[in-house]
């Protein structure tokens, strides 16, 4: 009996060793279909990833022949989509013909914002598999720092395979797309190419010449590199030594300005092409000229159009000047453009500004002028910055809502129209007959409520008298408004 039993064990565990062989013969080949066919493998899964892969010493995803390279895959995991069991427990990159890896090529592993150090990596023959410490849930983006031993000699591209396991093993996604997932204008594929260790040759005709629309600028210009493994250009000015003062990462590129230099002064420059940033050519011609005086106004900035009355003050805000030498604002204000003074001035980082003892009443231009790294000024533009200090009364009163001036277009209720209110400060407009034709409530920190002469329907009413109520707390003021077409 003991014997009957023993072999019916032993013919389960056989019938069991068969039955996972069996499963794994078949894992395995539904992994290489899916190698053969990623489309096929992506029809399978709801999970969405894209990702790329770049060497770290340049943006064009080449390496040097018969070196190591430090490379850095970033991928998107969609989530948005994703089935119960589509959790992503590792990630799997499958190395290409010609390169080769060793079990610590993972140096690091950064998911989302944060650095992870208790993750696991393996490496089996051409795969490095990644287990994450916790499961990609919910729409990620991951990066892993790994590295690998270029082939002696130079390859065209070499496509580099990502995919996505659940915690089973099984595959979610076999090939991941290739696609900008680091947001940076670099590789933005999952290839790389194998450069030979040779340096390019150096860019022809380098000439420098100052800007000649008045900046205080020069222009350095060259003839392109033939050479298609070159990957961009080095610029060395004299004063810098060996660092370089641009990267240009494109191979196309013939120019650059050098930027906001001390006039008056020479200037001496050479250029070196690279495959990587370790693989250089020999420096160029050196070419000379000598900055000139910066005489070109700045870009004026644009005054954003509502203005606002605060408790502190009226704050003014503005878009920034577009000019890169801007090293200051100086705040005007005015009855009118030749009359305007400067009553205050920021540094170049700020773009508003309060006003925190404006005029108690009356018509005034709020005007920000420019100032860049030479003393040149630009003030912005009339049309946008004229504002009205309301006073104690509503002004402009008549106002004219069809008119283009801003001045005269809408009527300002002041808070302190309501004398000794306290609380959330609110006004009422009706017409002769009693129709309620406007309300508003003033906003948090606001002490002041517009209308712009617009009934509920947003339709402009008629010319006449209306009747206002101005309410804050317990207290209120009564009176009228014209309106004027």
């Amino acid at each position: 009996m003991i014997r009957k039993t023993i072999n019916i064990f032993t013919i389960q565990n056989k019938s069991l060793s068969i039955l996972r062989l069996v499963s794994c013969v078949l894992c395995l080949a539904s992994y290489v279909l899916c190698l053969a066919s990623p489309a096929l493998a992506e029809e399978q899964t709801a999970v969405e990833s894209i990702g790329e892969i770049n060497a770290k010493d340049n943006s064009t995803g080449t390496v040097i022949a018969g070196t190591t390279a430090d490379l850095v895959l970033t991928l998107i995991a969609d989530m948005s989509q994703a089935e119960p069991g589509e959790e992503i427990a590792s990630i799997q990159i499958t190395v290409p013909n010609g390169f080769s890896v060793k079990q610590d090529a993972v140096k690091s592993l950064k998911m989302g914002e944060a650095n992870i150090t208790d993750f696991q990596s393996v490496v089996d023959r051409n795969r490095i598999i990644v287990t994450l410490p916790t499961l990609i849930t919910l729409t990620t983006i991951v990066e892993i720092g790994f590295t690998v031993d270029a082939p002696p000699t130079p390859v065209p591209d070499r496509l580099f395979i990502v995919g996505l396991m659940n915690v089973l093993q099984n595959p979610i996604l076999i090939s991941i797309k290739a696609g900008n997932a680091d947001g940076r204008v670099n590789n933005d594929r999952l290839a790389v190419k194998v450069v030979a260790a040779t340096k390019p040759q150096a860019p022809s005709d380098l000439s420098v010449r100052p800007d000649p629309s008045g900046e205080n600028d020069l222009i350095i210009s060259w003839t392109k590199s033939d050479d298609p493994l070159v990957s961009g250009y080095l610029i060395y000015r004299s004063d810098k030594g060996d660092d370089p003062v641009a990267d240009i990462t494109s191979r196309e590129e013939t120019s650059y300005i050098d930027r906001n230099l001390e006039a008056g002064e020479g200037y001496s420059y050479t250029i070196r092409s690279y495959k990587t940033r370790t693989l250089r050519s020999d420096a160029s011609n050196t070419a000379s000229a000598v900055a000139t005086p910066d005489t070109k106004a700045p870009i004026p900035p644009a005054i954003q159009m509502d203005l606002m009355v605060t408790e502190k003050g009226i704050e003014i805000a503005w878009e920034a000047s577009s000019s890169q030498d801007i090293v200051k604002y100086v705040i005007y204000r005015g009855p009118s453009l030749a009359s305007l003074e400067p009553i205050d001035e920021v540094e170049a980082d700020r773009s508003s500004y309060v006003d925190e003892n404006p005029p108690e009443a009356g018509s005034y231009l709020y005007v920000i002028g420019a100032v860049d790294d030479a003393g040149n000024e630009a003030k912005s533009s009339e049309t946008q910055t004229r504002y009205v200090i309301a006073g104690a009364e509503p002004q402009p009163n008549p106002f004219t809502p069809l008119s283009v001036d801003s001045r005269y277009n809408q009527i300002t209720f002041p808070a302190d129209i309501v004398e000794g209110g306290e609380g959330v400060f609110a006004v009422k407009i009706y017409d002769m007959e009693g129709d309620l034709v406007f309300e508003n409530e003033a906003v948090e920190g606001a002490k002041e409520i517009r209308w712009d002469g617009k009934d509920p329907d947003g339709e402009y009413v008629g010319s006449g008298i209306y009747v206002y109520q101005a309410t804050m707390g317990d207290k209120y003021k009564i009176g009228t408004v014209v309106v004027a077409k």
